[in-house]
C-alpha cells in the first residue's frame, strides 16, 4: 500500500467522529499554516530628499545622491559633492480584518536614504546611496465567538510579518557638452522576510469537543547583485529620463520553516510537524523600467513618470527537503501511525505591472529656496492568483511636504499616505466547516524628512 492510499485511509479512520463536512480537510487543516498579511508591491517606501516628497516621479529630473538608485545620470547634475547624512521615514501601519473584530499594524523608524555623490574628472561623477525600497511589519490578533443553541465556537488568529527590501547601489553620471547624461551602476539588495503566524479553532456541541492548533514560523533572507543603467535628455523646458535594472543574481540565501499542528476530535487524534532550519531560499526580482518626462521652469517643476515590472513564473520561494510527518490515532488504545509526504514549498509568482507617478513643487519666493512639493503615485500589487505568501493588495499613495536651503545645508520634510484594500481573503477553513473570508483595509502614514550638505 503506498504512501497516498494509506493517508486516504488514515484520514477517514482518524476523522470518523468529526462531521461529514469535515472529512475531507482535516488533513490540509492540520498540515496548513495560517495565512499571514503581506503586500508584495515594488518600491513602496518614499525615497530620497526630494523624489521621496513628489510621488517618485523623478527620473528625469534626479539630482541628488539618490539618482545612484533612481537614475545614475542624474548624478552628473551636482556640481559640487554633496552628501545627505539623514533621511528617513516614520511609518504607522494600520491593517484591518472586516470580519474579526481586532485589528494590527505597527509604528517603526525608518533610516531609509543616506547618500554622497562626489564629482571626478572630465564629466564624471560618481555616487553611492543606502536605501530602503520596501519596509513591512504589522501584529494581528483577533478572536471571534460564535454561538447558536447547544453550539459555541471560537476562533483565535494571530500574524506577526516583517518584509523588508535595502540596497546598496553605486553609481556612476556622465555629461559632456551636449544634452544627454548618461550613466550606470550596479546595487546590492538585501531581502529579509519573516512570517510567524497561529490559529486556534475550537467547537463544542452536541457531539463533544473538537480543537485545532497550528502554529508556524517562516525566515528567509537573500542578497542579490543588479545591474542598472540610465539616460537623461534636456532642453530649456523639457527634461527626459529613462532607467533600467536587472534582476538579480542571488550571491547568498538561507531560510528557516517550522509548523506544527494538532487536530484532537474526542478519542481521535491527528497532528503534522515540519522543521528545517537550513531550508532553500530562492528570491526573484523583475525587470524594471522606467521613464519619465518632466517640465522645467524657474519656480515650477512638474513631472509624469510611467513604472514596468516584469511577471515572475510561480516558484517555490521557501522549500524544504525534510517532509510533513503525520501523526494520527484513532484512540480507544490503538498503536498511532506515524507517515510521511513530501512539503510543497512556499509558492510565489508575480504578474506584470505598469504604475504611474505624477509630482513636482513650486518655489514659493524669488528670493529664498523654499518650496512647496507633492505627488501620487499608483502601487499595483503583482501577486499572481498561484502565489501562497504575499497579498495582493493595490495602493495609492499621495504626498505633500516643504524643502529648503540655509546656507549649505538642504533640509526637507513632509506626509506620506499609502492605503488600499485586499478583497475577500480567505483566513482560515473553520472545523465548523465555514470559510472565513474578509476584506482587508491596509493604510500607511509615514513622515518624511532628511538633511543634506552641500560642500
Amino acid at each position: 500500500m503506498d504512501t497516498r492510499v494509506r493517508l486516504t485511509f488514515l484520514m477517514v479512520v482518524v476523522t470518523c467522529t468529526l462531521p461529514a463536512r469535515s472529512l475531507a480537510q482535516g488533513l490540509d487543516q492540520v498540515a496548513t499554516a495560517p495565512p499571514n498579511i503581506v503586500p508584495a508591491n515594488y518600491d513602496s517606501v518614499p525615497v530620497g530628499p526630494f523624489g521621496g516628497l513628489e510621488g517618485s516621479a523623478y527620473a528625469a529630473r534626479v539630482g541628488d545622491p539618490s539618482a545612484a538608485w533612481f537614475n545614475p545620470a542624474g548624478l552628473t547634475r551636482q556640481s559640487t559633492a554633496q552628501i545627505s547624512g539623514s533621511a528617513g521615514v516614520y511609518q504607522h501601519t494600520s491593517v484591518s480584518p472586516e470580519a474579526l473584530p481586532n485589528r494590527g499594524g505597527s509604528a517603526q523608524q525608518l533610516p531609509n536614504f543616506v547618500g554622497l555623490s562626489v564629482p571626478i574628472h572630465g564629466g564624471l561623477t560618481a555616487g553611492v546611496a543606502l536605501v530602503t525600497t520596501n519596509a513591512w511589519s504589522q501584529e494581528t490578533d483577533a478572536e471571534l465567538i460564535t454561538s447558536s443553541p447547544g453550539s459555541q465556537a471560537r476562533f483565535a488568529y494571530s500574524a506577526d510579518s516583517e518584509y523588508f527590501r535595502r540596497v546598496a547601489a553605486i553609481g556612476v553620471g556622465y555629461h559632456g557638452s551636449g544634452a544627454w547624461r548618461v550613466g550606470g551602476g550596479f546595487a546590492f539588495s538585501l531581502m529579509d522576510l519573516r512570517l510567524v503566524q497561529s490559529a486556534s479553532d475550537r467547537v463544542a456541541d452536541g457531539s463533544g469537543l473538537r480543537t485545532l492548533l497550528v502554529t508556524a514560523r517562516a525566515t528567509g533572507s537573500a542578497v542579490q547583485l543588479r545591474t542598472q543603467a540610465g539616460v537623461q535628455y534636456d532642453t530649456p523646458r523639457f527634461r527626459f529620463g529613462a532607467a533600467v535594472r536587472s534582476p538579480g543574481l542571488t550571491m547568498l540565501g538561507s531560510g528557516v520553516v517550522t509548523l506544527d499542528g494538532t487536530l484532537n476530535a474526542g478519542a481521535s487524534s491527528l497532528g503534522a510537524s515540519v522543521f528545517d532550519p537550513d531550508a532553500r531560499l530562492e528570491y526573484h526580482v523583475p525587470w524594471e523600467i522606467h521613464g519619465g518626462a518632466a517640465y522645467v521652469h524657474d519656480r515650477v517643476e512638474l513631472e509624469l513618470d510611467v513604472q514596468g515590472y516584469t511577471s515572475i513564473a510561480a516558484y517555490s520561494l521557501l522549500s524544504t527537503g525534510q517532509p510533513t510527518l503525520i501523526y494520527a490515532s484513532a484512540g480507544a488504545g490503538t498503536p498511532p501511525t506515524v507517515l510521511s509526504r513530501p512539503f510543497g514549498g512556499l509558492v510565489s509568482a508575480s504578474e506584470g505591472v505598469v504604475n504611474a507617478a505624477f509630482g513636482g513643487h513650486v518655489r514659493v519666493m524669488s528670493s529664498r529656496d523654499v518650496r512647496v512639493h507633492g505627488g501620487f503615485a499608483t502601487s499595483r500589487s503583482p501577486v499572481g492568483d498561484a502565489d501562497q505568501l504575499f497579498n495582493k493588495i493595490d495602493l495609492s499613495s499621495w504626498t505633500v511636504g516643504v524643502s529648503g536651503t540655509w546656507a549649505k545645508l538642504q533640509f526637507s520634510g513632509g506626509f506620506n499616505h499609502r492605503a488600499g484594500t485586499a478583497n475577500d481573503v480567505l483566513r482560515r477553513n473553520l472545523l465548523n466547516g465555514d470559510p472565513l473570508h474578509t476584506d482587508i483595509d491596509v493604510r500607511v502614514t509615514g513622515f518624511i524628512y532628511s538633511i543634506a550638505y552641500l560642500f
